[in-house]
């Protein structure tokens, strides 16, 4: 399953944080002591807002496409953690 998550998550994963430093980021990431998980994804939006909804999309997308449904993986509030202004 996880293989089809990340699959579907492709070309999303951050590679880079500030500065062009170069990041090990896991685009996703299992927490079993609390049966939680983490994607972590990168988009291209005008704004917060339109990145928040993007990052959803996206993660649903990749959670339904490996069958998994909204009980089964619930999701909670995309946070942004970075903004790369050009």
């Amino acid at each position: 399953m996880r293989g089809k998550i990340l699959a579907a998550l492709q070309g999303t994963d951050p590679h880079e944080v500030a500065e062009g430093e170069s990041a090990d980021l896991d685009a996703l990431s299992l927490n079993p002591d609390t049966s939680t998980f983490t994607l972590r994804l990168e988009v291209e939006a005008e704004n917060s807002g339109t990145a928040r909804a993007e990052a959803l999309a996206l993660a649903e997308s990749a959670l339904r496409g490996a069958g998994l449904d909204e009980q089964s993986a619930p999701l909670g509030n995309p946070v942004i953690t970075a903004i790369d202004v050009n």
